[in-house]
């Protein structure tokens, strides 16, 4: 197999920009921004902007425990399909629970916005073990934090501009309730773009490297060996370990959105929809930039941005627990205006869920890229962390919607599964001594089409 830093001995192949890795980058950001973008901006106004959290936390209960069991099986059934397709669907579902969100606040229609998220929950399955397996899977080893951090910064400008408008639209709004309902029509128009976006897709065969590797797949011959390479890997020691952070990893966000319901007016919400995602794409360079830097051991990276993950989440909790009983010994709990009295340490926790869990996100997802094979093996690894994620979610946002939920029960969880997470992946991170993937050269594949088409009869 030759080496990556050969120099060419022949002619320099032309390639397309439209097949280039960072093309495809921009196409997987675009359908990001537009769907689950969107989506995210709408949960950053608490409780999908509704008065009340429990009805549209029981709906996002549903999102996710469908997302948990179809992005498992998606990593298999977008081998087979293609990822394009596989994104495209993944897009289609994302309106509809904008749709589900506005008929629930004008109309109080509860049996729509629960027939939305379902689709959306399913339709997210694809989505997701999709467009991981590309923003991973596409560029070369050495440049996946970089992407990751560009994905995680476009996941974000969604919420930001929809933050935006959101602020614009509830701006004059000191008191908690309900967000005006223009603002789920503009949401919902921006939702549908994702689909056509997706289209634009390369075959992964198709795309080329700026290092000269191509994109390996290696689809299984039926659609069984395909389901049964998932249940392997699934009962695989290295993915038993990894299962408490995968859990974790986004817990916090049930719990989350019912702080900003009932700790802070519709604006000061507005703002934190806005202003918080910064934190994610802060924290997206940052892990981004450690975990590319070739001049430490790919250990070492990984293991230093593990502990800093980690302690700023135990941060968090802490002090989440210090708040939560503040709050429980008022005669009435607080309703924070923006930069009044008491908001900013209340706030500041929000920002610092974010930036601690955005940048786990980002180091699971590069771990589970340095073990993976190729694209259709990593496209099994994405499947089951997402859908293990979708499952701790479930669980999350299930507790949330009972409306008498003691708060520190949550709390308790997030800060004793993050605490149980730390030994298994420690584990994992002391056996990564470099990336799996297989590399194949680009003169290699065309050497062999070549050979292929002389013996073809």
């Amino acid at each position: 197999m030759s080496s990556i830093n050969d120099e060419p001995t022949g002619p320099v192949k032309s390639h397309s920009i439209w097949r280039s890795v960072p093309f495809q980058i921009i196409v997987a950001c675009g359908v990001s921004f537009t769907a689950p973008g969107m989506w995210d901006a709408l949960g950053g106004l608490g409780a999908g902007g509704a008065a009340e959290p429990y009805a549209v936390s029981a709906a996002n209960a549903l999102v996710y425990g469908l997302f948990a069991v179809v992005c498992v099986l998606a990593g298999a059934i977008n081998n087979r399909i293609g990822l394009k397709y596989g994104l495209a669907l993944g897009a289609i579902g994302y309106p509809l629970y904008g749709a589900g969100l506005y008929t629930n606040n004008v109309h109080s229609t509860t049996w729509f916005m629960l027939f939305g998220s379902a689709l959306c929950g399913i339709s997210a399955g694809f989505f997701w073990a999709a467009e991981a397996a590309i923003i991973i899977g596409y560029p070369s080893p050495g440049d996946r934090a970089f992407y990751l951090a560009i994905w995680q910064s476009a996941k974000a400008a969604g919420p930001i501009v929809g933050g935006a408008i959101n602020l614009g639209l509830n701006a004059n709004r000191k008191t908690a309730g309900s967000v005006s309902s223009s603002t789920y029509i503009v949401f919902i128009v921006i939702m549908c773009l994702g689909l056509p976006i997706a289209l634009c897709l390369s075959p992964a065969r198709k795309v080329w490297r700026k290092d000269g590797t191509t994109v390996v797949t290696s689809i299984a011959p039926t659609w069984g060996a395909e389901f049964k390479a998932v249940g392997r890997l699934f009962i695989s020691r290295r993915i038993l370990l990894l299962l408490p952070a995968f859990f974790i990893s986004y817990f916090y966000n049930g719990f989350v959105s019912t702080w900003l319901t009932q700790y802070f007016t519709v604006r000061a919400r507005a703002f934190s929809s806005f202003f918080t995602n910064f934190a994610g794409i802060f924290s997206s360079f940052i892990i981004a930039f450690l975990l590319d830097n070739k001049r430490l051991h790919i250990k070492t990276r990984g293991r230093i941005a593990f502990v800093a993950i980690i302690t700023i989440l135990v941060g968090t909790w802490i002090w989440a627990s210090v708040l939560q009983q503040q709050f429980y010994e008022m005669a009435e709990p607080p309703v924070h205006d923006w930069f009044t009295g008491g908001f900013g340490k209340s706030y500041a926790l929000v920002f610092f869920w974010q930036f601690g869990g955005q940048a786990f996100q980002q180091f699971l997802y590069w771990l589970v890229g340095q073990y993976a094979t190729d694209l259709s093996n990593l496209s099994h690894h994405t499947g089951i962390l997402r859908g293990v994620e979708a499952l701790g979610q479930t669980v999350a946002w299930a507790m949330q919607s009972e409306g008498n939920a003691n708060h520190f029960v949550s709390i308790g969880l997030n800060f004793g599964i993050t605490l149980l997470c730390i030994a298994p992946t420690w584990i994992i991170l002391s056996e990564l001594e470099g990336s799996h993937e297989v590399q194949v050269m680009e003169e290699e594949v065309d050497m062999k089409q070549d050979v292929e088409g002389v013996h073809k009869p």
